[in-house]
């Protein structure tokens, strides 16, 4: 069914020109999406016309945040007309997602795992983030990988030259990753170019929360997970603000063994869609994808 309610979230640098698709919205008419590449024009050099599915080009990106003595090894992955390392990028301009990866993970893992999001088109950045568990310093280096990542779009002479739109950030992480995701809500770490935030089997870890400052959240959580608490995950959801949706997935654990489920890769498709791309119906795919699912469930309120 098509969405409805409030649409809360206004992307700062978009705030002028959604206030009247806002207002329209809410009398009944549907929010209109912006263009393909408004904020950007695209490579400047050496792109390939090519359509989804995108190839998944690849670069590592060999960060070091001096000032915090922070050793980020980077996996990137952009829209591409082939695969692989170097492969020639797509033309056009693509939101940036940071991925996270759990404890045990890399940022190659998280890249690899999270791949179908390039091929739908968005460049995907994927650190490895130092041992341990503090969760404000993993914040830091998800602000300092977005810096750095608009950096070498920016620049010239690689693969991710002008392919960026720096208007469209998201992040999305799966267990400690997902954690980090619902950190980036705490009143020390939030950064207002996060435009949505997916968390897959993730609750939020200790310290002061500002929800109503954060960007649009979609968590994805098993009620049968002995790792991370399901209640505590579902606490955060209720202390978040909208726009904000939970998907439960009945009798999973923190393996996230969906089967041939594609809810792990659609639910995110159509979150992103609709709150990085501005695509009028990317909550609706999400539903969708909840409702053709034998185990998922979804409480939501955009």
């Amino acid at each position: 069914m098509p969405v409805s309610g409030p649409i809360r979230w206004i992307r700062p640098t978009l705030a002028v020109a959604l206030a009247t698709a806002l207002a329209a919205f809410g009398s009944g008419a549907a929010l209109a999406p912006r263009a393909a590449g408004a904020s950007g024009s695209g490579p400047a050099r050496g792109c390939a016309q090519t359509s989804r599915p995108f190839g998944v080009g690849s670069l590592t990106l060999d960060l070091v945040d001096t000032a915090r003595d922070r050793h980020l090894p980077t996996t990137v992955y952009y829209p591409a007309s082939g695969s692989g390392p170097g492969a020639t990028p797509a033309c056009g301009s693509f939101p940036l997602v940071v991925a996270g990866h759990g404890s045990q993970g890399t940022g190659a893992s998280a890249a690899s795992l999270h791949a179908f999001l390039t091929q739908a088109g968005y460049v995907l950045a994927a650190p490895t983030f130092p041992s341990g568990f503090d969760f404000r310093a993993m914040t830091g280096d998800v602000r300092f990988v977005i810096t750095k990542v608009l950096q070498e779009s920016a620049g010239t002479g690689t693969p991710l030259e002008g392919l960026i739109d720096r208007t469209s950030i998201g992040y999305i992480g799966t267990s400690m990753g997902g954690m980090i995701g619902l950190a980036l809500y705490q009143s020390c770490c939030l950064d207002k170019r996060i435009d949505a935030v997916v968390s897959k089997i993730g609750m939020a870890p200790g310290g002061g929360y500002d929800w109503r400052a954060g960007p649009p959240l979609l968590m994805i959580n098993g009620d049968a997970d002995q790792t991370i608490s399901y209640d505590a995950a579902l606490q955060a959801y209720r202390d978040a603000r909208r726009p904000k949706g939970m998907i439960t997935l009945a009798g999973i654990g923190h393996d996230l063994n969906v089967g041939n489920d594609p809810i792990l890769r659609d639910a995110p498709l159509g979150f992103f869609a609709f709150f990085l791309k501005e695509r009028r119906h990317g909550l609706d795919k999400l539903r969708a994808a909840v409702d053709a699912s034998a185990i998922a469930s979804l409480r939501a309120r955009w």
